[in-house]
């Protein structure tokens, strides 16, 4: 046997055993055939089966200095996982002309991805848009180009004017080449069109999409997240107040029953048909009123809002060094690039037609159908169905991402019942129902999700938050259990036990599970905010504001963070930089009853009470049951001496919050200042029934001492 039949048999064997999962005795006999012929592609063949086995370091240095296309994919996928981004970036465009990016569409996301950890969103969102050109079924980089802020390009780029149009590229009609010999992305491939070359070598910019002919699709996106915004506060005054945005107030809809998607696999032993479907229904609703807003916190403080309100589905985000972009290159450039890839690819298609048309004949019979089945074919007709899907799962997550979280709900229920019972879909609606503050139907979503999807982790650390809201020691406390002893090395469940601790008040331990969860995907922007909160209740504000910032960095538009700079602020007594940072955040969620609210507390503390009250009075606009606007609201106008007007607001807050002795409290002091002690005497004394704190007792017995001595200097509050 000569030595190339040698070789031949060895190479079979390494893939016989990566087919099996056989990653130990791969390697092995990798090793054996680089030993014995050493080459560029054996190489690259046991790097493969490094980095399957995860041991991307080990691929990482056996791919250093490799020119060969996939080599270098190969070697940026290393990379990313190491966060060594600036490397991965080179080994993607070494020539930093976009002339040589391997794998397309796939090559363009990876640089989208690169760009927006490195802090770069503007050429980012190029990047993504340049993949979705020519790949629009794409969908991560659909859901990157939401994140930051592309929604109305990302739609635009999905829809069927656009999408359709690559139909015919890289696909055959009902029966030609499988998909596993339709792999053209081993050889080099095609240009993708020059890019600008900048003087540092790593500063590179994307395709710009902006030729006559792709700039009709691609219309200009929100610049609302843009990475030019400035971080630090600007001076009193500078910030214009948005006007309000329309919200509907209408009750989100309930979710119709659905079936559970028939069982597949091992789902079957564990996904139980509910009873009821994952919607809020009117005994939850009622139920949930109480538990919504949290008036009092344990210690009878008056608790504005939680920390943890705010959130978002956790990105996949890293640190890494900035590079500054280049400037964009021309559009005439770029559609010839465009225009050269997808006639080079057309002919791909046509030459792998010719060549397998022997076979595309007889696929019809004989064992054909089952192996194109197993192996994957592509098709005109599996692309529009494939589109249409994407087009509607596309259109709730736009809306979704632009906080429009009504929509977002009936837009999800338009998926098939095969589609709308999985565990992404559910939780994307889990997290639309709980930035509508409607926690408990948050939570039944969300449990409805872990019975479709009984081993998925991601999303659930926003179930942990709800379960924090609601107060629910067991559930919270089972779920991280369950979440650990599933998946230790899961960033969403070290964050899901630091919930859980955080709920039980030990902050420091929660700090340490938050931490862990970061030291696993040091891009989890979620857990950055979440350990800012557990800084922020320790009173350690400057690390509280690192934390803070790191979120907003890795993402601008992460608006908790945003909220919880101006707390930090707010609290320091810094109110022209909490006003400004609650601008921001409210910039982000416009339909934000609570920022609202904020911004109008700032507001009154920098002593403009007129802009106060109209802020706070679009916040009871925007949501009608929203408690803290209306005792916002009655503060301000007894700060003014408006006495009854305030008294009208604490009336219609007494009807919401009928348990509140801070309610109470207030109206006996509107009273006093109105010199009806007998009224005065009644709601301090009814504040007292209410039991409050033993601080705050002592606060309610020491204003019943004094009903009859005026004390314009009392200002003090629970």
């Amino acid at each position: 046997m000569g030595d190339a039949a040698v070789e031949r048999h060895m190479i079979a064997c390494v893939n016989e055993s990566l087919s099996l999962y056989l990653m130990s005795n791969a390697r092995f006999m990798c090793e054996r055939l680089v030993a014995e012929f050493p080459s560029e592609a054996n190489t690259f063949l046991l790097a493969t089966c490094c980095f399957r086995s995860d041991q991307a370091h080990r691929a990482y240095h056996l791919l250093m200095g490799s020119q060969d296309v996939q080599s270098r994919w190969l070697l940026a996928q290393c990379c990313m996982s190491m966060n060594k981004y600036t490397e991965a970036e080179q080994a993607l465009n070494p020539n930093g002309d976009g002339t040589d990016v391997p794998n397309g569409a796939a090559g363009f996301y990876l640089l989208g991805r690169i760009c927006r950890l490195t802090n770069r969103h503007k050429v980012a969102q190029s990047y993504h848009k340049a993949a979705l050109t020519l790949d629009p079924l794409l969908w991560s980089a659909y859901e990157e180009l939401c994140m930051l802020g592309g929604e109305d390009d990302a739609a635009q780029l999905l829809s069927n004017e656009h999408a359709l149009a690559r139909n015919n590229i890289g696909m055959v009609p009902e029966h030609g080449t499988p998909l596993a010999q339709q792999n053209v992305n081993v050889g080099r491939p095609p240009s993708t069109g020059p890019y600008h070359q900048s003087s540092r070598d790593m500063d590179m910019t994307p395709l710009a999409l902006t030729s006559a002919a792709v700039a009709t699709q691609l219309p200009v996106g929100r610049q609302l997240h843009q990475n030019d915004y400035p971080m630090q506060t600007p001076s009193p005054g500078a910030f214009v107040t948005p006007s309000p945005s329309g919200c509907s107030h209408a009750v989100p809809p309930a979710l119709p029953y659905r079936a559970p998607a028939p069982a597949r696999g091992a789902m079957g032993s564990h996904a139980a048909t509910p009873s009821t479907h994952p919607g809020p229904s009117p005994s939850q609703t009622e139920a949930g009123s109480n538990q919504r807003w949290k008036f009092m916190d344990d210690t009878g403080k008056l608790r504005k809002v939680s920390g943890r309100l705010f959130s978002e589905p956790s990105a996949s985000l890293r640190r890494g060094s900035r590079v500054a972009p280049a400037p964009l290159d021309s559009g005439q450039k770029v559609q010839a690039a465009l225009q050269a890839r997808q006639q080079r690819e057309a002919q791909l298609a046509l030459h792998r037609r010719t060549l397998t048309g022997a076979n595309a004949s007889t696929s019809g019979s004989g064992q054909g159908p089952d192996v194109n089945t197993a192996q994957g074919q592509k098709s005109p007709a599996g692309h529009a169905a494939v589109l249409q899907l994407l087009q509607t799962i596309g259109e709730a997550y736009s809306l979704l991402s632009k906080y429009h979280c009504q929509e977002a709900t009936v837009a999800f229920h338009k998926l098939s019942p095969a589609q709308f019972n999985t565990g992404w879909v559910l939780c994307q609606l889990g997290r639309a129902y709980y930035e509508m503050v409607d926690y408990p139907a948050a939570a039944n979503v969300f449990e409805f999700a872990r019975q479709a999807d009984r081993h998925r982790l991601e999303g659930l650390e926003v179930y942990s938050t709800v379960l924090w809201h609601m107060k629910k020691e067991v559930e919270v406390s089972y779920l991280a259990q369950e979440a650990i002893a599933q998946d230790r090395r899961s960033p969403h469940a070290w964050a899901i036990m630091g919930n859980c601790f955080s709920l039980q008040k030990e902050h420091e331990n929660a700090l340490k599970f938050f931490q862990r969860a970061l030291q696993l995907d040091p891009s989890f922007t979620y857990a950055y905010t979440l350990a800012g909160h557990e800084y922020f209740a320790n009173e350690d504000f400057d690390k509280g504001l690192q934390c803070y910032r790191h979120a907003m960095r890795l993402d601008p538009r992460h608006y908790n963070a945003w909220y919880g700079v101006g707390q930090i602020y707010f609290r320091q007594e810094k109110y022209e930089m909490a006003e400004y940072h609650f601008r921001r955040s409210l910039l982000i969620n416009q339909r934000s009853s609570v920022l609202r609210c904020y911004v109008g507390v700032a507001l009154h503390k920098i002593g403009r009470a007129q802009d106060a009250l109209d802020q706070l009075q679009s916040a009871i606009d925007a949501d009608p049951k929203n408690p803290l606007a209306k005792f916002e609201k009655a503060a301000v106008l007894m700060s003014q001496e408006q006495y009854q007007p305030a008294l009208t607001e604490l009336e219609a807050l007494k009807e919401i919050a009928p348990n509140e002795a801070s309610v109470w409290f207030q109206m006996g002091k509107i009273f006093k200042k109105l010199e009806q002690h007998n009224e005065a005497l009644r709601h301090f004394n009814t504040a007292l029934d209410l039991k409050p704190s033993s601080s705050d007792a002592n606060l309610i017995k020491s204003a019943i001492e004094k009903i009859k001595i005026s004390d314009e200097s009392d200002d003090e509050e629970i």
